[in-house]
């Protein structure tokens, strides 16, 4: 049943959005037209989620994030479908991960579809589907490699005595690449309803499960990124098992978590022990693509089993590793961070696109367990500072990747693109209270909250100005609670309910405000976030450890950059800070999210020049824009560097974009 292409141009989206929920209610009871006999019925979770993530099609964006999501189908008709789909009809790999592809591009294919009700991507997911099922293996094999380098057929033996290698001869990339295609046909089956696809994941599980396990074949002597690669099969894993039910996927989850912990694998240690710092041994390795996806399968299997070490683990890695991080976007790299050290260093001149979706979604299972808007605050920062600077406007991915050709696929192309679909999944939740409004962002969305279909119209020019509308529009009076998530940036909060300032509730930073009350068609709300300038002072360990401070403003990261300040020296300026820790701003154009990538800000610098043999300081005028669009993505490549490389700023502090300032003396105080 292909859905309908809803004309949003020609209807209000109030309206329109109210007919996507009512098609998409009743597409989701309807069996998939070439559906197989039902799977068993879904598993009652172990856990009780504090949120739900509103479902895409429920959701309609038109502000800065939703420009981006806009560009996602263009991405997915570029050609690259027949490219990813050709390496499964010619299998004769022997170490390649070019099977990764084709289920990220499912998995993109499928939100997209469900976003933009397009009737074309729904005929492309199925056309796909059907492909891959008939490529299909009758012993469930879904893959690219030759049949001798075949997970289930090659001998891992071999690579028992190189236990610390990280890379040595053999197909390590194979099983990775099946859970990527299982991702893939999950989501389809999440989103269509395709029992087809469901199965196909299925049949690829029980392959895994019959090749290893205890008295099988060792899945850890798959050393694709020190056993992070084949440690991964959480993820997709427990998703199934969330779905069906089967505790084979359950079982088969727990002998993988088994093997964490393994000298020079997976330096994952399970605990129900609260520590102050995660105790990673001296041997970690970490690849944080990997390492991410295997924290999002251990949230999902703990959801579905309410096993405590599970979730206990995952926070202590958040609060010791990824909590001094989040606000600096460097969590995503390839070495663990040294105690102490709050910027970890890489092996690369770059930071893979790969790992900053991985962690996006496993910021909101964390959140969605617990309730706790730190996760969603550290999902905000991220989104904003780290995944947008990838999507480079002519349709590339950061550092410079181009549209995947016949012979050569880059991860970070399709791996964007993924986390670009997911965004609409992250603005609105549900809770069994009422609805959370966690995404500043003019949108409409329409859900089912505490019984009753309602529909939240939100405008606002965030994230340039901390001002959000919205207007309530339950279709009948209905009591519930309206959660407004106060970032953690936020000194200042005012609330207004039908034009009253709101009573009996003090806004405070990082919490998650409730506003209860009897909603009527039309009620509104106003939240005013104050956005201040900041200069946040940050303490660095290691050989090359200087106290910097950076500049942000609301949930952006502003950047000083050669192209708009061609007569500041770059590499000498510091900044003129208010006594308060704030630096005085002025737009240099009208604040519209939607030209975010041309915004400016004037502020003043002090420079230091040397006249009539004296060393004078002085104020300087400077353009400071949001680092995602300071015309870091301009280079190709990053150019080499010495020393502990600086994660902020790929462009090279110095040469064209600058984001660390020395430390403001009292000189450079009014």
């Amino acid at each position: 049943m292909k859905r309908r292409i809803l004309p949003l141009a020609a209807v209000g989206a109030a309206a329109a959005l109210t007919a996507i929920w009512s098609g998409w209610a009743a597409e989701r009871s309807t069996p998939s037209r070439d559906a197989e006999p039902a799977a068993r019925k879904q598993l009652s979770p172990g856990v009780i989620d504090k949120f739900t993530p509103v479902e895409i099609g429920c959701v309609r964006l038109t502000g800065l994030l939703g420009k981006h999501v806009d560009s996602v189908p263009n991405r997915l008709l570029r050609g690259q479908r027949e490219a990813y789909i050709k390496v499964f009809e010619n299998p004769a790999d022997t170490n390649s991960w070019r099977a990764e592809h084709i289920g990220k591009w499912l998995e993109t294919a499928c939100n997209a579809m469900a976003y933009s009700q397009d009737a074309q991507l729904r005929v492309m997911v199925d056309e796909v589907v059907a492909r891959l099922i008939t490529l299909q293996q009758p012993d469930g094999w879904l893959g690219s490699y030759a049949p001798e380098y075949r997970f289930h057929n090659y001998d891992w033996k071999k690579n028992v005595d190189k236990k610390y290698e990280p890379f040595y001869d053999g197909p390590f990339y194979d099983v990775w690449c099946h859970y990527l295609t299982m991702g893939g046909l999950i989501r389809c089956y999440e989103i269509t309803g395709n029992q087809r696809a469901l199965a196909a994941a299925r049949s690829i599980a029980d392959l895994l499960i019959a090749t290893f396990g205890e008295g099988k074949q060792d899945i850890m002597l798959i050393n694709h990124d020190h056993g992070f690669g084949p440690g991964v099969g959480i993820f997709p894993v427990s998703k199934l098992y969330l779905l069906t039910g089967d505790v084979r996927y359950r079982d088969f989850c727990r002998y993988i978590l088994s093997q964490y912990g393994r000298k020079g694998k997976v330096p994952i240690m399970l605990t129900d022990t609260v520590v102050a710092q995660y105790p990673f041994p001296d041997w970690a390795q970490i690849k944080h693509c990997e390492f991410e996806l295997c924290l999002a399968g251990m949230c999902q299997l703990h959801r579905a089993t309410g096993d405590p070490d599970l979730f206990a683990t995952c926070r202590n890695i958040y609060d010791g590793y990824f909590a001094p991080l989040t606000g600096t976007i460097c969590a995503h790299g390839f070495k663990t961070a040294p105690p102490g050290m709050h910027v970890p260093d890489t092996y690369y001149g770059f930071l893979e696109t790969c790992d900053i979706v991985p962690m996006l979604r496993w910021f909101l299972e964390m959140a969605q367990i617990t309730g706790d808007s730190q996760y969603l605050d550290a999902l905000e920062w991220n989104l904003y500072n780290s995944l947008l600077s990838r999507d480079l406007p002519d349709g590339r991915v950061w550092p410079g990747v181009d549209v995947p050709k016949d012979d050569f696929f880059h991860c970070c192309y399709s791996m964007l693109s993924v986390g670009l679909s997911y965004i609409p999944n992250w603005v609105y939740c549900t809770t069994p209270d009422g609805i959370l409004v966690n995404l500043y962002e003019s949108s409409v969305v329409s859900a089912r909250v505490a019984g009753v279909n309602t529909i939240i119209e939100q405008t606002t020019q965030y994230p340039l100005d901390g001002t959000i509308n919205l207007i309530i529009k339950p279709e009948k009076a209905a009591s519930f609670e309206l959660g407004l998530r106060i970032p953690r940036w936020c000194g200042k909060a005012k609330v207004f309910v039908n034009g009253k300032a709101l009573r009996g509730a003090e806004p405070k930073s990082g919490t998650l405000l409730a506003i209860r009350r009897l909603w009527k068609t039309s009620d509104t709300v106003r939240l005013v976030l104050d956005m201040p300038a900041r200069a946040i002072r940050r303490e660095f360990a290691g050989q090359s450890a200087r106290p910097v401070v950076t500049l942000e403003r609301g949930p952006l990261l502003l950047a000083l950059a050669a192209r708009l300040n061609r007569d500041v020296p770059l590499d000498k300026v510091s900044l003129k800070v208010e006594p308060n820790g704030t630096m005085s701003l002025v737009a240099d154009s009208s604040l519209d999210p939607t030209k975010t990538s041309s915004i400016a800000f004037r502020g003043t610098g002090i420079t230091t020049a040397a006249e009539s043999g004296k060393s004078v300081r002085k104020t300087t005028p400077l353009l400071l824009s949001p680092y995602v669009y300071s015309g870091v993505s301009d280079k190709p490549v990053p150019p080499p560097k010495q020393g502990v490389f600086n994660v902020y700023s790929e462009d090279g502090v110095g040469d064209r974009v600058r984001v660390e300032f020395p430390l403001p003396t009292a000189r450079d105080r009014p």
